[in-house]
């Protein structure tokens, strides 16, 4: 915020930049300038307020209703290439592929609950291993029909040392792991398959990952980790940290050097053994159908930020080496990854491509900024005398003094200037955008004390 005063007398305040983004833990009277009591669909990483995260729709997705979708890639022996197959499971249960222009059914498969999928070599041939909390495991290698396999019901996986290793439904106190090169045998025996009962005040296994050469183990309270090379009998466990709130199992995620977890007392990185509390600014309300990936250097998460919403109402997307982030107000049940892209499946079993459009398939997202309660520095009467700023799009600034409001309809095209002659104590500007593609910048406000 710069300051400038005016030989005609007044003060003039100018936000050159709106990088302080919003801060949600403070109330908005002691707000510092520049810092917003509220961004909503805006981005501000550059500095001026744009198109902020949103999804996209994609021809091949526009007319799938889905629960959860993956991407599975094969290599092809007799084309001597790689085939990348999308596919995705449908309400109904059932699994469809993409196999040239169209959506085919994969036969014999069917889900009763959102499944994941993860692919893998088999005895030499790339395959899909999918899995859900209620059912067996199905395993598909491209060309042969998909074969079921009993197996735990899996909550969770991931691959280490050539075992898989996993959380279940149920019995929520052990991990399972598989035979060693094959994740589709779980017999339980010395030599084969097994679990670990890890029975203290951690609490429920809720997620296991496979991070830095170790298997991580994600409780309800703290973090778990397992040495699992080799043969089963040298498998030990360390209990490396205690959380001080309530953990949820979809906001935890590989982020590259570190594992990101969302907890009820807000979000942490873990660097395999203490974790540091990070985006304070973001306040969170409990999540327990949070949702993220990892993409770019960026973590997608998406969750709840008002105590009334029913189900995930926000999507968070944080840059963890610039720590950016932006916010914007979506409802999306599930974030899944095809390759670099992310991909969302929104309240309605909709599914589009996340990136940063301004828009909730094809419909312009709502975009706000809103200030603190401003006293410019005293707190005798002051009027607001003008408000300029510049903006590539239509929008409606709006002023407020003490109880009094203004709304003023500002047409894109450079820098725009209003005259509110508005007065109070406190004064509050706003800032709405219902279109895409606008640029706003330089938000200056002329005052003048009583």
């Amino acid at each position: 915020m710069s300051i400038l005063k005016m030989p005609q007398g007044g003060t003039r305040r100018t936000i050159g930049n709106f990088t302080a983004n919003v801060d949600m833990r403070f109330d908005d009277a002691v707000l510092a300038e520049g810092t917003a009591a509220r961004v909503e669909n805006f981005d501000v990483t550059d500095g001026a307020l744009t198109d902020g995260y949103g999804i996209v729709s994609e021809s091949i997705w526009e007319n799938v209703t889905c629960c959860s979708l993956w991407r599975f890639i094969r290599y092809d022996y007799d084309n001597a290439e790689y085939v990348t197959v999308d596919m995705y499971c449908g309400t109904d249960g059932n699994v469809y592929y993409r196999s040239g222009d169209a959506w085919q059914q994969l036969p014999g498969v069917t889900f009763t609950s959102p499944p994941s999928a993860m692919c893998y070599r088999l005895y030499g041939d790339d395959c899909v291993i999918m899995t859900s909390p209620t059912d067996d495991m199905y395993v598909w290698d491209g060309l042969s029909p998909a074969r079921r396999v009993l197996s735990p019901r899996i909550t969770s996986m991931a691959m280490s040392g050539e075992r898989m290793f996993a959380t279940t439904a149920g019995e929520s106190n052990a991990v399972y792991f598989s035979d060693d090169l094959d994740p589709t045998e779980w017999t339980a025996s010395p030599d084969a398959g097994g679990f670990i009962q890890l029975l203290d005040e951690r609490g429920r296994l809720l997620k296991v990952l496979d991070f830095i050469g170790y298997v991580y183990i994600v409780r309800e309270y703290g973090v778990s980790r397992l040495h699992a090379i080799g043969d089963q009998s040298g498998f030990s466990v360390a209990n490396l940290y205690v959380a001080g709130g309530g953990i949820y199992d979809g906001g935890v995620c590989v982020c590259g050097d570190v594992i990101m977890m969302t907890g009820a007392d807000g979000l942490y990185s873990f660097d395999g053994y203490s974790a540091s509390r990070k985006l304070r600014a973001v306040r969170l309300a409990p999540s327990p159908d949070a949702s993220s990936v990892y993409s770019d250097g960026k973590y997608y998460l998406a969750a709840r930020t008002s105590e009334e919403s029913e189900g995930n109402d926000t999507l968070i997307v944080y840059d963890i080496d610039e720590n950016t982030f932006s916010v914007s107000g979506m409802k999306i049940k599930r974030l899944c990854k095809l390759g670099g892209d992310v991909y969302a499946v929104t309240s309605d079993n909709k599914t589009g491509r996340v990136c940063k459009c301004g828009e909730m398939l094809g419909e312009p997202l709502v975009k706000i900024w809103e200030s603190g309660a401003l006293d410019y520095g005293t707190p005798r009467i002051k009027t607001v005398a003008e408000v300029t700023l510049r903006t590539d799009g239509d929008i409606t600034l709006t002023v407020e003094c003490d109880d009094k409001k203004r709304e003023f309809a500002i047409k894109g095209g450079g820098v725009r200037r209003v005259r509110p002659a508005m007065s109070g104590t406190v004064v509050r500007l706003g800032i709405k955008s219902g279109g895409t593609g606008t640029r706003i910048s330089r938000l200056s406000c002329l005052v003048r004390s009583s």
